[in-house]
């Protein structure tokens, strides 16, 4: 899975969250989901966070953004009880393709180069349990090859 389609799929996922509609009638128990995200100890500039779920229990997905090493997900988009695979994109800065005022229509532009490995993005194995009285933060520590 390119970067970008998984920013769009978390886009897409925020997008029908908002639509389906949340708030204190919420019949999910969805909980509002904080954290930390380091790579190689030092904190993720900017990246994205995705939560999908694992078998039939969990019901929906989410998604965040990370900004100096933090992310946040409010209670409307949050996360239901269940068990959750965790897959985190950190795009190298400076790679990749970028729009402009001269891009046509349907260019596909070149995807920034992954810092982080596989095993926590396109072939995760990372995972979370959301349990109904928490914790519901959640940090993780990336250890990729330098």
């Amino acid at each position: 899975m390119s970067v970008r389609t998984f920013c769009l799929l978390g886009y897409a996922t925020l997008v029908v969250s908002s639509l389906a509609g949340c708030g204190a009638n919420d019949p999910l128990g969805r909980k509002a989901i904080s954290g930390s995200v380091t790579l190689n100890g030092s904190p993720v500039e900017q990246g994205n966070i995705m939560f999908e779920p694992v078998g039939t229990a969990a019901v929906t997905s989410s998604g965040s953004v990370i900004t100096a090493g933090k992310f946040a997900i409010e209670q409307e988009f949050g996360l239901p009880p269940g068990k959750f695979v965790v897959r985190i994109n950190v795009p190298k800065p400076g790679t990749g393709g970028t729009f402009d005022a001269n891009t046509l229509p349907g260019v596909m532009l070149e995807p920034p180069e992954e810092m982080a490995p596989p095993d926590w993005n396109t072939n995760s194995k990372q995972s979370i349990e959301v349990k109904p009285d928490g914790p519901f933060e959640y940090n993780f520590d990336i250890k990729a090859k330098k």
